[in-house]
């Protein structure tokens, strides 16, 4: 039936009220899957080292924060801070895990090596080591990859737990090519709404949002993290098995 002009136009009125809620509805979806930056459930963390000084860790717990990623070394320079921290996390119930500053001018195999026996004096993480990847300190990307490879295979092998991959977005298009995908990504990405992730990853588990917080029980400036999931979830992940390293993998590592 063909209408007339004034019909035809309150039928299109008709419509677009119709729909309106439905494209609203739309929207408020496609700003959740956004907001959440595919992690609705996060826990509030920290990372230190030497740099922070004397810390409070029972005021740091009172203060929200979960876990702690403690730093063990710069490479084969062990944090003068390590031991205090890590035996103060545990008494003050925060869960904590290590992370050694990587350099790709030192053998990767060797700086696993260091800070494997590092942890085993130390005493039991809570979450998988972390191989900081900040520079490529004067090597070629080759380099990196080759000896961040040993250094991944290594700590796999010999903990059989996935270590984890600190980096920026960044520095993850410049050094690694997208080669380090199968490993957690603790990210690096501050003042975003959600972290835009290096090349080869899919996912976040840790970010680093913040580099200037504050926090209770700490003088100064600290960094501040997530991590993408529950309680439980952060409990899984220190003691989670994984298979060993493929033979190609683990090649470079005997």
């Amino acid at each position: 039936m063909k209408l007339g002009p004034a019909l035809a136009h309150a039928a299109a009125i008709a419509a677009m009220v119709a729909l309106a809620p439905a494209a609203a509805l739309a929207d408020e979806d496609a700003d959740m899957s956004v907001s959440d930056c595919g992690a609705p459930r996060r826990l509030d963390g920290i990372d230190v080292s030497k740099w922070q000084g004397e810390i409070d860790w029972r005021r740091v717990h009172k203060a929200g924060i979960v876990f702690a990623f403690v730093r063990l070394a710069d490479g084969l320079d062990a944090d003068d801070r390590f031991r205090e921290n890590w035996k103060a996390t545990r008494h003050a119930h925060v869960r904590r895990g290590a992370y050694q500053y990587f350099r790709a001018s030192e053998d990767g195999k060797q700086q696993a090596d260091f800070a494997l026996k590092m942890l085993r004096h130390a005493g039991h993480a809570d979450l998988p080591l972390v191989a900081d990847v900040e520079t490529d300190d004067g090597q070629p990307r080759e380099v990196v990859q080759a000896e961040l490879q040993k250094w991944l295979a290594r700590v796999e092998k010999r903990l059989h737990v996935r270590p984890l991959v600190y980096l920026s977005p960044k520095l993850g298009g410049a050094m690694l090519d997208g080669r380090f995908g199968r490993w957690p990504l603790w990210v690096a990405h501050y003042e975003v709404d959600c972290p835009t992730l290096p090349d080869g990853w899919e996912r976040w588990t840790f970010w680093q949002h913040a580099k200037t917080g504050r926090v209770d029980g700490i003088n100064g400036d600290v960094d501040l993290d997530h991590f993408a999931g529950t309680k439980k979830e952060l409990r899984r992940l220190g003691r989670h098995r994984h298979r060993h390293a493929s033979s190609d993998e683990t090649r470079d590592s005997r």
